[in-house]
């Protein structure tokens, strides 16, 4: 790890035992979650409603408000993919720039920066003619592409930092997590409340340009208690970080650029290239030949911690791959064919994945201070198992999508009670996953290379969402017939059994190897 720190300074003021710091890092993070999953509630939705407005607005509404893109649902799952994706790609680039050039708190500030500007920039976008014609259309690309390359210097950094905040072999670590992942989820929940009720009831880019207030409270209110509360936490070695108002203006050359080639028609090129067979396999075997490189390359005793992530990484691909489409194919599932009235009122579309952060917010506390309670007294059960759990679970929620997905079948409403069990399961099976991998990917990863390797575990992500946007613009076709499965069971339930069978399978493989694989980190986790 190349930053210096100073947890002697920062960790001696607590609260309910830990450093203070660590909910100031938790309340900066809050709002850029706000950011990131109030736009994953309404993104799709925006791009696939009609040009000239919802076809069934909510009460009250006239009939061809909010006009949206009129997408086909496989560019609007295919553009989702591309932006939770690189989401999660960028930060392993963000991670470098932090470790080698200019510190993790440096690299955060800019990120959250560029999140905000994004923001305000999607606003604009819809402003008058502009929500309707290809200048606006560009404009909202260019939003996307701050707010991508944001996220990219903001997730490993923060993530970080809380790391810092304890010493090695520290027992509150994983407990922090859980505290940590709670912010996340905090903010998840008023960002999907918030942009989910302004983007489908007053307009669209009301709800996409909710977050940029939030993002710079965030920010301001980290820069007046840092000095107090997280002295020395983030700082670059040497001295170094007077290069960061460099990858500010970066940030805005790099979403120029992306904004053209997509004006041009470039972005759907390189996509269709990306997505040839021949090209997928040559890049899959190229990653799994440098991450045997790169684990042969480490010292003895790292390797087998080193190896632990890499394959960690293809498990937590398939939880993704799957608990992802909520934003994708859930979500128009849940805004076409579910029975959303309570009453008179119209439930928003995106306030059914307000589900899984509340439930993140009630249990995390509790799983937190089990698996400390389990530490103390031996018994922790070890991250392959924590893994094949959450993949279960994940597989159990998947159960009533394909029961939602059959009461749908002719034309009928499914009933809103299965979208939201299906939410419930996920999110146990998310708490059993996430938190549990961010620990253990610091408290395992070697010193030098831990930013590194938690972008790469943010790697797992990208992979899913990118494939996981293309499945979802698949339901159609399928629901149609035109591509067959090996089962037919009618309807958008077709679909859904194809994530009962990789999350209940790779839940059971990990559960299976578990022994061999906590040997590979005996004495590091």
């Amino acid at each position: 790890m190349s930053d210096e720190r100073s947890p002697s300074a920062a960790a001696t003021k607590t609260w309910f035992g830990h450093p203070l710091g660590l909910f100031v890092l938790f309340g900066v993070e809050m709002w850029e979650r706000f950011s990131f999953y109030g736009m994953r509630a309404i993104l799709g939705l925006y791009l696939k409603c009609a040009i000239d407005g919802m076809a069934n607005p909510p009460p009250g509404a006239e009939a061809g408000f909010n006009p949206g893109r009129g997408w086909a649902k496989e560019d609007a799952t295919n553009l989702m993919g591309w932006y939770g994706g690189m989401a999660y790609l960028l930060p392993i680039l963000g991670g470098l720039i932090a470790d080698k050039l200019i510190g993790t708190h440096r690299s955060m500030v800019v990120g959250g920066l560029l999140i905000a500007l994004g923001h305000i920039v999607l606003a604009i976008s819809g402003m008058g003619e502009m929500a309707m014609n290809q200048t606006g259309l560009d404009l909202f690309i260019f939003g996307l592409a701050l707010i991508v390359v944001g996220t990219g210097h903001f997730k490993p950094t923060v993530t970080v930092m809380v790391s810092q905040l304890y010493p090695d072999g520290d027992p509150r670590r994983e407990g922090a997590f859980g505290i940590f992942y709670m912010g996340i989820n905090v903010g998840a929940f008023l960002g999907t409340t918030a942009c989910a009720y302004l983007g489908e009831q007053v307009g669209w880019h009301y709800g996409f340009g909710a977050a940029a207030a939030g993002m710079l409270a965030g920010l301001a209110m980290y820069l007046t208690v840092r000095p107090k509360f997280l002295e020395g936490i983030g700082l670059p070695r040497d001295g170094k970080g007077s290069t960061a108002p460099l990858f500010l203006l970066t940030g805005f050359a790099i979403s120029a650029i992306v904004t053209i080639f997509f004006h041009i028609g470039l972005l759907k090129t390189i996509d269709e290239t990306l997505s040839q067979p021949w090209l997928v396999w040559v890049l899959l075997l190229g990653g799994i030949g440098w991450a045997i490189f790169f684990t042969a390359t480490q010292e003895k005793e790292d390797r087998g911690p080193v190896a632990a992530i890499f394959i960690y990484m293809v498990f937590n691909t398939f939880f993704w791959l799957a608990f992802e489409q909520a934003a994708t194919s859930i979500n128009f599932f849940t805004d076409e064919k579910t029975n959303r009235m309570l009453g008179d009122f119209l439930v928003p579309t995106g306030w059914f994945q307000d589900i899984n952060p509340f439930g993140i917010v009630l249990l995390a506390p509790v799983f937190g201070a089990l698996w400390t309670k389990l530490e103390a007294q031996r018994r922790n059960p070890g991250q392959p198992i924590k893994i094949g759990l959450g993949l279960i679970w994940l597989g159990l929620g998947y159960l009533f999508t394909v029961w939602a997905g059959l009461q749908a079948r002719d034309g009928a409403k499914a009933a809103m009670w299965l979208i939201t069990t299906t939410y419930i399961f996920h999110t146990i099976g998310e708490i059993f996953l996430s938190p549990t991998g961010l620990a253990f990917v610091t408290k395992t990863a070697p010193k030098k290379h831990v930013t590194l390797l938690m972008g790469l575990w943010f790697l797992s992500s990208f992979m899913a969402y990118v494939i996981g946007g293309k499945l979802a613009g698949l339901t159609d076709r399928i629901e149609k017939g035109e591509i067959k499965l090996p089962w037919s069971i009618g309807g958008n339930a077709d679909f859904f059994v194809l994530f009962v069978i990789t999350s209940f399978g790779a839940g059971a493989v990990i559960l299976i190897f578990s022994p061999w694989l906590k040997k590979l980190t005996a004495g590091r986790e």
